[in-house]
């Protein structure tokens, strides 16, 4: 089976229907018929609400809680994560929340191809061949 990692930016593109939403969607419709897996890593969920709450004010719980019932499980961070992340950060000088959503990508499961989807050209300063990456469009 198939997985994709969604970081902060492609959940934003989703919502506010920009550039690559059109992709976002189509997992979203993958995931709902159990063809693929999509995650999110808790650090990066933390990010959209921060995003949502800053943006809607008093409408964010009701935006919150229609973008938690998408077919997409929030990964916890556990130790071994948040040390992959901070690694991944200091390689690769991608911000720590970014690294977050690398890290899980890169936690493998036997037999998942596992991509990450962004559009934060942050992950473009990664070498090719380190993790799969799929960019969204620029705005």
């Amino acid at each position: 089976m198939r997985a994709f990692v969604l970081d902060a930016s492609a959940l934003l593109r989703f919502m506010d229907k920009e550039r690559g939403s059109e992709r976002v969607r189509s997992l979203f419709r993958k995931a709902a018929r159990a063809e693929i897996q999509l995650l999110m890593s808790a650090v990066n969920w933390g990010e959209v609400v921060h995003a949502v709450t800053r943006r809607s004010g008093s409408g964010a719980p009701r935006i919150l809680d229609s973008l938690a019932a998408l077919p997409m499980a929030i990964v916890p961070v556990d130790a071994q994560n948040a040390t992959d992340a901070g690694q991944f950060q200091a390689r690769y000088g991608v911000p720590y929340a970014d690294s977050s959503a690398a890290a899980l990508t890169m936690r493998r499961q036997a037999g998942v191809d596992v991509t990450l989807v962004t559009a934060d050209n942050d992950f473009r300063r990664v070498p090719a061949g380190t993790m799969r990456i799929e960019f969204l469009p620029g705005k």
